[in-house]
């Protein structure tokens, strides 16, 4: 006999699962989230035990894991680029400061656009100051932008495996 309720809950959770594999290429978007919180979801409807605390310790691993790499590779990135601490730091802030005020001004998805643009600027205004040599600036937002595709990929990497993770538990998993 089939449980509806438990066909219905998969449903939903699914849902979000892939809306939140799809969010994870949304550079400020946490589609990692999404995805841990449809898990969350999922347990609380139906019971831990039909998730497993192992299954649902291993989703919230792999999505901080995701959410690090991510916020670690654009700094990383931008560094490797010969950006300076002061540069990212700077960055950082612009970046945080603008993403907020345009996401409560317009969209999230405003907000997002804004967040990159702030970190784009932080690091022109500090690598120029430092240098005043406009190809040193383009090789530190070269650095950056290619950090932060090397997240974005991070987070996709994460996402799929949370998914799989919890396709594996919840088909083969007992």
């Amino acid at each position: 006999m089939v449980d509806w309720t438990q066909v219905f809950v998969l449903t939903i959770t699914l849902f979000f699962m892939l809306t939140g594999l799809v969010l994870t290429v949304v550079p400020p978007i946490p589609g990692t989230v999404i995805i841990w919180a449809a898990a969350v979801f999922y347990g609380l409807v139906l019971g831990w035990p039909r998730l497993g605390w192992l299954t649902f310790s291993l989703l919230t691993f792999l999505m901080l894991a995701g959410l690090v790499m991510d916020v670690l590779a654009g700094h990383f990135g931008a560094r490797l680029g010969g950006a300076s601490w002061a540069a990212v730091l700077l960055g950082a802030g612009l970046g945080l400061g603008l993403g907020i005020v345009a996401s409560f001004i317009g969209s999230p998805v405003l907000g997002c656009l804004a967040g990159l643009v702030g970190m784009a600027v932080g690091i022109v205004l500090v690598e120029w100051r430092r240098h005043r040599n406009w190809p040193a600036v383009f090789r530190a937002i070269r650095g950056y932008l290619a950090g932060s595709l090397a997240g974005v990929a991070a987070r996709l990497t994460s996402g799929v495996l949370m998914v799989a993770v919890f396709l594996a538990r919840v088909y083969w998993g007992g």
